[in-house]
């Protein structure tokens, strides 16, 4: 877990503190390493959601009385978590048709904003983005409001509202995190996404199960 939490926060400061074009190799190598090793993050907690949902139905089975609620909000809630995934996992195939094979250091030095804004607004692509996260933040809020835990995580990582820029100007989320960012900052931007949806989703099973009647 400490690990996870080293590989985020060095995504989290690479992401914060580098908003034009790279200078040099060294710095894609890094964005690179980082990427692979929040997919491992992410595959570890997609393993322990499965290991969870598999105690949950086992338990729904043996004890239907108590636990088939949960499991039917175990699937609920599994469900919003996939759609936003689907769409994330969107996002992150546009982005690597537009570089190709990973090592050209150019494309990977080049932005994405072709691909999510027209201009000054969120292109098609980008509209689409943002309201696959504004459904799944609607969507899982009333199944989240009785975990604290989980509903705290999905508001500090999830939530998109308007950013304040160091200039004290309002931007909009998308505009604050995507646009005029290199390739490889967006790839690693969007990885970090999907590892927070499920470990939303991760935490909100262990309190299920610890609370199958809410």
């Amino acid at each position: 877990m400490k690990k996870h939490l080293y590989i985020l926060f060095s995504a989290s400061l690479l992401l914060t503190t580098t908003a034009c074009n790279f200078l040099n190799k060294q710095t894609i190598d890094s964005f690179e390493a980082i990427e692979v090793d929040v997919e491992a993050a992410s595959l570890d907690t997609s393993k322990e959601i499965k290991s969870l949902m598999k105690t949950l139905t086992d338990s729904a089975m043996a004890n239907p009385a108590v636990y088939a609620s949960a499991y039917n909000h175990m699937n609920e809630f599994h469900n919003k978590s996939e759609r936003l995934l689907t769409e994330l996992q969107h996002v992150r195939s546009l982005i690597n048709d537009q570089v190709g094979e990973s090592g050209d250091f150019e494309k990977m030095d080049e932005d994405t904003d072709e691909l999510l804004f027209n201009g000054d607004s969120p292109s098609e692509n980008g509209a689409r983005f943002i309201k696959a996260i504004k459904d799944y933040n609607i969507t899982a809020s009333d199944q989240l409001y009785f975990f604290p835990e989980a509903e705290k995580m999905a508001q500090q990582t999830l939530f998109i509202e308007d950013v304040t820029n160091r200039d004290g100007e309002t931007v909009e989320w998308l505009t604050y995190h995507f646009k005029g960012f290199p390739a490889i900052a967006s790839k690693v931007k969007i990885v970090t996404m999907e590892n927070d949806v499920k470990n939303v989703e991760l935490t909100f099973l262990k309190a299920l199960i610890e609370k199958p009647q809410f």
